[in-house]
Order: C-alpha cells, then sequence, then structure tokens
C-alpha cells in the first residue's frame, strides 16, 4: 500500500476511523489528526492485511512480538489475519452479542420490543407529548428521564430503552390515556411479562 503524499506532508493509510477519536488511540498518544486518515482501497482482505502491517510498523510495534489480533466475524477480517499469517482470536464483545441477538428471537420478546418502539417513537416525534410527559412526571414525582430507542450497533441499548419504559410506565401510561388515538400503545399486563423474559 503506497504511502501518500499532500503539498509534502506524509498521509499514511491506517485505520479507517474517520472523525472517531478511540480510548486506544488516545492510550497510545497519537493525535486527533493520526485518526482522521483513511483507507483508500476496497476493503479487501489484502489491502486490510497490508493496513495493518503498515499500522504496525507506523505505531513503532513490533510483528514478531504480536500475539493474536482480536477481531469480529467479518469474513475480510478474518482473511486477513490469515493473509499476515496471524493468529486471530474472536472478539468477545461481538461474540456476546450475537448470542444475545439469537436469545432473543422470540415472538414475545419480538412483541414487547416492538411496541417499546412505537412508544419510544410516538413520544419523539409530538413536541405536546414530550411536555405533557415530562408535567406527569413531575407530577408522579418520577425521574424526568427521557425515553431511550434501540440502536441496532449499540450493544445494551434495547435493554436501557425497556429498563426506560418500566422505570416511566405511569407517565407513559397517563399520557397516552388521554389520547384515543394512542391508547392502544399503553403496555399492558401481558407486555409487561414479555419485557421480562
Amino acid at each position: 500500500m503506497a504511502e501518500q503524499r499532500e503539498e509534502g506532508t506524509e498521509v499514511r493509510s491506517l485505520v479507517p476511523k474517520k472523525g472517531s477519536y478511540s480510548v486506544v488511540w488516545n492510550y497510545f498518544g497519537f493525535e486527533e489528526c493520526d485518526v482522521d486518515q483513511f483507507f483508500p482501497q476496497d476493503h479487501t482482505a489484502e489491502f486490510i492485511a497490508e493496513g495493518l502491517k503498515e499500522a504496525i510498523s507506523a505505531w513503532g510495534l513490533v510483528e514478531e512480538r504480536l500475539v493474536c489480533i482480536t477481531t469480529d466475524n467479518v469474513a475480510n477480517m478474518i482473511r486477513a489475519a490469515s493473509v499476515n499469517n496471524w493468529p486471530r482470536l474472536h472478539c468477545f464483545g461481538h461474540r456476546l452479542h450475537l448470542a444475545i441477538e439469537n436469545a432473543m428471537k422470540d415472538p414475545r420478546i419480538d412483541r414487547a420490543v416492538g411496541l417499546c418502539k412505537k412508544l419510544v417513537s410516538s413520544f419523539s416525534y409530538s413536541w405536546k407529548r414530550k411536555r405533557e410527559f415530562l408535567a406527569a412526571q413531575k407530577e408522579m414525582k418520577l425521574p424526568e428521564h427521557s425515553l431511550k430507542t434501540e440502536c441496532p450497533t449499540r450493544w445494551g441499548s434495547r435493554q436501557a430503552m425497556i429498563e426506560r419504559i418500566i422505570e416511566q410506565q405511569k407517565a407513559i401510561a397517563h399520557v397516552l390515556s388521554s389520547d384515543k388515538k394512542s391508547r392502544h400503545l399503553i403496555p399492558t399486563w401481558q407486555d409487561m411479562l414479555g419485557y421480562m423474559y
């Protein structure tokens, strides 16, 4: 992978994390501008393997002292480790996330999660409902927390969404009970049991 030069400035093709500044980068003392490098080639295993070797070299690490590389289950990352003949470990976090996602494939859970998403959506897009929700929280002396939405790439966001719905159930029911069009969204005891599975 050839290095690129812009007006006499060396630009290394390191890690495609434009706009992010991770704890790992901070720990190793890299500047934010180091993070803003790019990976101009296709994300094939061969280019990734070469980019990883460049990163190790640029960081002053010795490849022979590499114990292993941890990756998710994406084919090009698995192949890149193989191309470099590096030992690879599956990322425990990814494996755990996949196991949880697999375990969540249950119609009862799907119904409960679907209802939570509809609830969050109905409060997110209505300033009037948000205002009534805040008033109900104050009246019922509940924590003045907003509802949380699930994000597939944020592990634990589904649990956080459900926990917040359970925490705010009384305020939600109070607001929705006054709106004929939204009463069907009020969680029933069957829905609450679904949250607990």
